[in-house]
Order: structure tokens, then sequence, then C-alpha cells
């Protein structure tokens, strides 16, 4: 059911409950003097200033009503008003509920409920040399100018060390590939630690089975039409 929605909604969405600064020029700019954080922890974003471009605060807030109602009753929601699901995602999923709608939406709550303390022993079991230092060498390149992800020893790049790290134990035949980083972090903005761990395994494996493998070199080879790297 999971994979099916999201294959539904692999296509524009019809409206937005609210925009992202992901992407922006902020991020790819290095370090600048500091200058406030936007609404989605960016120093300096585009969506610093509030109140232009946004819809009304009382839709945002019936989209939300709408949302608790589904996900507390989430089985026969998704059993019984599947289109209206889809419909509610096409909308945008407003961000105060993001955490609890992402891993209901693709399926990474069962993940979890059927892995319990899988997580947990995976971060705290010392990870491969090779895929660590892989990692770490990444670690600074996500979203720099977020503000969860400014210092190295900050509960971000910590918390998305732990993520990779877990991910090249639970898949030692897959490992690491560069391409993780930036969607685990964008799950540590909004989720717990575990939470965005089992989400990120359902991204690689139901949604993008063998993207993020060894063979994705390959594919970028038959592209680009050149042999490097994932660190090009």
């Amino acid at each position: 059911m999971a994979q099916a929605l999201g294959e539904d909604l692999v296509q524009p969405s019809e409206l937005q409950d609210d925009s992202s600064s992901l992407g922006s020029d902020s991020e790819l700019s290095g370090p600048c003097p500091y200058r406030q954080a936007d609404r989605y922890g960016f120093i300096g974003g585009s969506s610093a200033e509030l109140g232009r471009g946004y819809p009304p605060a009382d839709l945002i807030r019936q989209r939300e009503m709408k949302w608790v109602e589904m996900t507390s009753h989430w089985e026969k929601t998704m059993s019984r008003r599947y289109k209206k699901v889809k419909m509610q995602c096409r909308k945008g999923i407003p961000s105060a509920l993001r955490a609890r709608c992402w891993p209901l939406l693709c399926g990474a709550h069962v993940c979890q409920k059927n892995s319990p303390g899988t997580y947990q022993e995976l971060a705290e079991a010392p990870g491969e040399p090779q895929w660590m230092e892989t990692i770490g060498r990444d670690l600074h390149r996500q979203f720099p100018l977020h503000e969860m992800f400014v210092s190295p020893q900050g509960h971000g790049q910590q918390g998305l060390l732990q993520i990779l790290k877990a991910y090249t134990l639970y898949r030692p035949e897959q490992g690491y590939c560069q391409a993780q980083g930036p969607v685990a972090a964008v799950l540590l903005m909004h989720l717990p630690p575990e939470e965005a761990f089992w989400c990120l395994v359902q991204i690689c494996e139901l949604y993008l089975p063998g993207y993020y493998g060894p063979h994705m070199v390959r594919v970028w080879d038959g592209i680009g039409g050149h042999g490097g790297g994932a660190g090009d």
C-alpha cells in the first residue's frame, strides 16, 4: 500500500502548503556571516520573511486537522479513504505533522515495530572503517548553512553519522552511497534518528531499490559519458 501511494504521488504537486528553501544558493556559497535562520532552519534562507507566499493560517490549520484525523486511524484511512490521502499529499503535508505522517506514508512505522531495538544496536556498534572514513568526509557537505548541521560536533552531523553508519551495518552488501547523505539529512530535520533511519531504509529498498547500490556509478557513467566516481 505504501509503495502504491508513493508511485501515485510521483508527479507535479497541485498545491503546496509551504515552500522549502532546499536547493537554494545559500547552501552552496560556503561560510558567511551569521544571519537569521528562516522557518526551516536555513541561515539566511529565502523563507526568512514570514507571511509572504504562504497559505492563510486558517487553511494550514484546517489541513493539519485533516491529517490528525486521518493518522489517528491510519489502517482504516488507507483501506477506505486512499484517494483522500493521495489528494492531501498532493496539497502538501503541513510541516508540523511531517514527523507523524512520513513514517506512516512510507511504511517505516511497520519496519520499526517489527524490529525493536535494531536501530539502537546498529547505532552503538562500531562501523566499518572504510565506510566511516568516507561518511566522515561527507558530513560537512550536507546543508552546511542549516542550523542543525553547522557544527561538526552538533547533534545534526552526529545524528547523520549514526544513521548512515547504521545503514552500512544493516545492509553491508550495499554499504554507503554519497547520495544518501542529503536524503538522510532532510529526514533528520523532521524526525528523530530512529524514525529517520527506517524512512531511509524504505526509500532505499522500497521506493528506489538498487539506486544507492554499488552500480550507481555505472548509471551515471552511461548518462555523463565518463568514469568519474561519487566524489566528482
